[in-house]
């Protein structure tokens, strides 16, 4: 029974870490400030970067533009 009882628990904590992702926050040029889903990648061959807005939509933006690129907190997906 125990033992039942554990790996429920495990496999609830294995699913709920799945949904988390780590939230970016970048400022543009512009003032603009894009949320992002995970941590942009650089394209240094293209200049530019990489990212997944709120939506999950993946988006390109020239690395000239943003002034800034800030972690935020984690949250669930779900």
């Amino acid at each position: 029974m125990q033992k039942c009882s554990l790996i429920t628990v495990f496999s609830l904590s294995v699913l709920m870490l799945a949904g988390c992702t780590t939230t970016y926050t970048m400022t543009t040029r512009t003032g603009e400030i894009i949320e992002t889903q995970g941590k942009p990648e650089v394209d240094t061959a293209t200049g530019m970067t990489k990212y997944a807005d709120v939506y999950g939509y993946h988006r390109v933006i020239k690395t000239s533009e943003i002034v800034q690129t800030t972690e935020g907190a984690s949250k669930l997906d779900w």
